[in-house]
């Protein structure tokens, strides 16, 4: 019955008058030009796009259209002038403004302090030399790709591949063509865009193949943990809030798991300017595991987190996805630098991840499905926003801090290989 469909978790009924509403606003350039029309916008046309993506054959089943559709229709409501110019910068503007950290933090947080402290040390510890391996994986299938496409090392290797994998946007962007302008005697806007469109290829392809892989492992009984990364252990997170909890209770826990998760960005950030070469949520990411591990806080606090956590995963996923898909995904860009031998070096840089992760996935004791979709498609993506885009697709969320882990320290490692080895070739 057309009554109980539900656009997001809104009943039609109410739905579809909130999106005349907002329609009629936007294009009589009457929507609010700040954080009220902002968030109107995209939780209405992400809950509309996660619906309608969700939906479709193949594409909702095996590739993540859920999560995969908003993304897309987010950049093609910019190219194809569907919205102003006004609105896109409005959306770009609140995406950079620190929400999406907001959004990554109850994440990070919540789903370290909610995990086994014994789990976690084991986890931790086994995924660094997984990373370190899937990184040399990178390096070999990188080099394969030169060989098909008749490009040199330093044209195809450093040039299109391994920028890839820097630890996230801000390294393909500004670190690694600083390195080159410093190294070739350019300018660093040579390099910056077409990295900046490497690094989107490649998340797409982290995406796609990730989503892949989770459908797989439904098929392949044992391959998968169904986001539980080590074998016979479980992350023993508390996946349920009681329902019989008094409401004064749940409010609290909002705010002190919001206030928790901004703190450890903000020491985050502390740490960075200190330590500049690893991001203030790689340094986050860190100290939290530090506070689990050594038991620095009570089980209140670590529900509050969990708590905070679920509430921004189940109401503002879609909303987010869309918010990254109009202010960070450019098809025009796409286009431009779009070649056979550039996207086939890009593949092979995200299939040798995968199969690095999963190889050392195995001597470690990690479930294949789920180290090769946490360290191996996260290690080349855009960082935060391609993390959640990846995790979210394949229902893994939980897996966040991992996949942090592989993309921010690992790419720091790549950082400095780079800088060492580019002078060679």
């Amino acid at each position: 019955m057309l009554k109980d469909v539900k656009i997001g978790p809104m009943p039609i009924k109410y739905y579809i008058p909130c999106v005349c509403i907002v329609l009629l606003a936007v294009y009589t350039q009457n929507l609010n030009e700040d954080i009220v029309g902002t968030f109107a916008f995209l939780l209405l046309a992400g809950w509309l796009f996660n619906f309608i993506g969700s939906r479709i054959p193949v594409f909702g089943t095996w590739m993540g259209g859920g999560i995969l559709l908003p993304l897309f229709a987010g950049s093609a409501l910019v190219y194809f002038h569907i919205i102003s110019e006004h609105l896109q910068q409005q959306v770009s503007a609140f995406i950079g403004s620190g929400f999406i950290n907001v959004f990554l933090g109850a994440i990070i947080v919540g789903s370290i302090l909610s995990m086994d402290r014994k789990v976690l040390l084991n986890s931790t510890l086994r995924v660094l030399p997984c990373m370190l391996g899937a990184m040399a994986f990178v390096f070999v299938f990188l080099y394969l790709g030169c060989l098909l496409t008749h490009k040199s090392l330093l044209d195809g290797m450093f040039m299109v591949g391994l920028p890839n994998y820097t630890g996230g946007s801000s390294g393909a962007i500004a670190v690694v063509p600083q390195i080159y302008a410093d190294i070739f005697h350019t300018s660093v806007g040579e390099y910056s865009a077409k990295f900046l469109v490497f690094m989107n290829i490649s998340n797409l392809f982290c995406v796609i193949i990730a989503a892949l892989l989770a459908k797989f492992g439904e098929k392949k009984e044992g391959w998968t943990g169904n986001g539980q990364l080590i074998k016979g252990l479980d992350h023993g997170s508390e996946k349920k809030e009681s329902t019989s909890e008094d409401i004064v209770k749940s409010v609290q826990k909002f705010s002190v798991g919001l206030c928790v998760s901004c703190c450890f960005l903000v020491l985050g950030k502390l740490c960075q300017a200190l330590v500049p070469q690893l991001n203030f949520i790689a340094w986050a990411t860190i100290l939290v595991v530090l506070a689990k591990v050594f038991g620095l806080m009570d089980e209140f606090t670590c529900k509050s987190t969990q708590y905070w956590q679920n509430f921004m995963v189940k109401n503002f996923l879609p909303f987010m996805i869309t918010g990254i898909g109009i202010a960070s995904l450019d098809l025009a860009q796409l286009v431009n630098y779009i070649s056979f031998s550039n996207i086939l070096l890009i593949l092979f840089g995200v299939i040798g991840s995968c199969v690095g992760s999963l190889i050392l996935g195995k001597l470690f004791g990690f479930y294949p499905i789920e180290a090769m979709i946490v360290i191996g498609c996260n290690m080349g993506n855009l960082g935060g926003s391609g993390a959640l885009t990846v995790l979210s697709t394949t229902n893994r969320m939980d897996m966040m801090p991992f996949a942090i882990i592989a993309n921010r320290i690992g790419g720091a490692i790549m950082v400095i290989l780079i800088s060492l080895l580019v002078i060679l070739v």
